[in-house]
């Protein structure tokens, strides 16, 4: 109970991109919780999002590297798919798709189109699973009026701002079921 409570403050940081809070409870967490805690690594995950999206790239790779020297085992993110009645699936940063050059030049389209309106964006996010699996949607049928993803993990939030504006920018509505709810991208940018 006291995790959940944990993490929900810093998901709840995270959303408000407030980094300092994010800080605090995480550096709360780490007196409270043993430093082989499964659920610390989610946490710096989160944290590094959070300094992510604030555009404190540095910090959020020192806090990722820190994660990788360590040793600790981040829980890949995973994204499913379906494109004319075949499943996809996805993981961050993957190139094993036999298309895998189209969708990544896909998702670069895509990425020069959100920059163009002006998204602010931390690149190291840009290969999350969900961002391919939207990339092979519209590399497979680029004028898709409607996209279903599941996702392992929750949407971090600079993905989540992406979808929105990818909805509107490509007037596709965007359907993205993650671990914690289910997120329907309109296509006027509005999310349920």
């Amino acid at each position: 109970m006291l995790l959940m409570s944990f993490m929900a403050l810093l998901s709840g940081a995270r959303n408000r991109m407030n980094a300092n809070l994010a800080q605090q409870i995480y550096d709360r967490m780490n007196k409270v919780f043993s430093q082989s805690d499964d659920s610390l690594v989610s946490a710096a995950t989160l944290l590094a999002n959070v300094y992510g999206s604030i555009g404190d790239i540095d910090k959020a790779s020192d806090i990722r590297i820190q994660l990788t020297k360590s040793g600790a085992k981040k829980k890949s993110g995973l994204s499913w798919t379906v494109v004319d009645g075949q499943v996809y699936q996805f993981r961050a940063h993957g190139v094993n798709h036999p298309r895998s050059k189209e969708i990544h030049a896909e998702a670069e389209k895509i990425f020069a189109e959100l920059v163009e309106h002006g998204h602010q964006h931390d690149s190291i996010l840009c290969g999350h699973s969900e961002r391919l699996a939207i990339a092979w949607n519209f590399v497979v049928h680029p004028n898709a009026s409607q996209i279903q993803i599941t996702k392992n993990l929750r949407v971090c939030g600079d993905c989540y701002r992406a979808t929105k504006l990818i909805a509107t920018i490509r007037q596709c509505e965007i359907i993205v079921r993650d671990a914690n709810r289910i997120h329907h991208f309109y296509k006027n940018g509005q999310c349920s």
